[in-house]
């Protein structure tokens, strides 16, 4: 991700934050009238489907990219690209079945996903240091290792009961959640050319 686009991510995960909280924080004026359920959800259906679109869309860009130029694309980033496309079909089931109400479903298999990815990731740099020893460097090992474990505790923390017994307990958890992880594009971007490209 370049730095340009980390920071409009960061910068829009923020706005949506502080938007939500804003909302909910405002008294019911009734000053304006709801739309109908049905259009409603079928906005909500829409736009999770056009989500899924763009994403199948960045695939075939990728596989047609490797097509022309073996390798231009590496195997983890198609892997990853693949793995947002069965995220965001699981996202647009859940829109249509709750159009309202599907963040939390949405983030506990965004959580799945990601530890599932960070899995393949290890274990594809342990079969590198199978077949020869030592080519992923013990730091870098120790890396994926650590992402792994924040993967996973990410996930227990999206399926844990105590964050679901109430809607500010859910809130607050939600945003701490983006919080962190605006923090970890931001420190990412920052540091890629330092750490993370050699």
């Amino acid at each position: 991700m370049t730095r340009p686009s980390a920071i409009m991510v960061a910068a829009s995960l923020l706005l949506a934050v502080a938007a939500v909280t804003w909302a909910l924080a405002q008294p019911e004026s009734g000053l304006h009238p709801p739309s109908p359920a049905w259009w409603n959800g079928e906005l909500h259906s829409k736009y999770a489907e056009t989500r899924l679109r763009l994403a199948e869309a960045r695939l075939a860009k990728a596989e047609h990219l490797n097509s022309h130029m073996p390798g231009q694309v590496s195997e983890s980033d198609l892997c990853s690209l693949r793995a947002r496309i069965d995220l965001l079909r699981h996202e647009l089931a859940e829109t249509r079945r709750q159009p309202h109400g599907y963040g939390i479903a949405a983030q506990q298999r965004a959580a799945q996903v990601a530890v599932t990815l960070a899995e393949q990731n290890l274990e594809a740099a342990r079969a590198v240091n199978r077949r020869q020893a030592g080519a992923v460097q013990p730091l870098d090992m120790r890396l994926r290792e650590l992402h792994l474990e924040i993967a996973r505790l990410r996930a227990d923390i999206w399926d844990d009961p105590v964050f679901l017994a109430s809607p500010t307990d859910m809130l607050q958890m939600q945003i701490d959640q983006l919080a962190d992880q605006l923090q970890d594009v931001l420190h990412d971007v920052e540091n890629a050319p330092a750490i993370q490209r050699r």
